[in-house]
């Protein structure tokens, strides 16, 4: 009778041992391919411009267009950020922002923020190279801004804080009718 339930010990134990062996495994596998953290893409859309004209740019003191920047997320879980500020640079001095506010972007979805854009037009005027920039029909702009936050996942069971990194590149054709824009993103997530 005691070898018997020597033998009913061991083979519990190594029972118990396979099966922690292979849920770590299976967390692991997970945890480094599906829930692996993964970047957003970005895109910019500058879609107030078309009510814009050229003399906006030469005879106002600031701009205003509406812009819809879309958040595509490849992650297994939600970004809920803080109000954050997007700065426009021309030049590498800041000529615009942009307010963003609160929001949270679903697991595995896209979303669209759309917010006013206020370029001072004053401070591209007051830069050489701006005005050859208007006269010859485009502005090269660059906008970023760092999007704080909380990611949650498993129904808001496991939360981490995070943030995203956006810069964005926009030139703006000023010399067309109407006025169009275009624009090349990259982000990146850091926990």
């Amino acid at each position: 009778m005691v070898a018997t339930s020597k033998s009913t010990l061991r083979v519990c134990c190594i029972s118990a041992t396979i099966i922690v062996l292979v849920t770590i495994a299976v967390l692991v596998t997970l945890a480094l391919t599906v829930f692996k953290p993964r970047d957003p893409d970005v895109v910019l859309y500058p879609v107030g411009l078309a009510k814009l004209q050229v003399d906006d740019f030469i005879s106002q003191d600031s701009v205003t267009s509406e812009m819809v920047m879309s958040i595509r997320n490849r992650n297994y879980a939600s970004f809920e950020f803080e109000n954050a500020t997007s700065h426009i640079k021309y030049d590498g001095k800041l000529v615009g922002r942009v307010p963003i506010v609160e929001g949270t972007v679903p697991a595995r979805s896209a979303f669209n923020i759309t917010a006013p854009a206020v370029l001072r037009a004053k401070r591209l005027r007051e830069n050489p190279n701006a005005i050859n920039d208007i006269v010859g029909g485009s502005l090269n702009l660059t906008a970023t801004v760092t999007m704080h936050g909380k990611m949650s996942m498993l129904n808001r069971l496991i939360k981490k804080r995070g943030s995203v990194y956006t810069q964005c590149h926009m030139t703006i054709y000023i010399s067309e009718v109407p006025i169009r824009g275009e624009s090349w993103c990259w982000a990146k997530l850091e926990m």
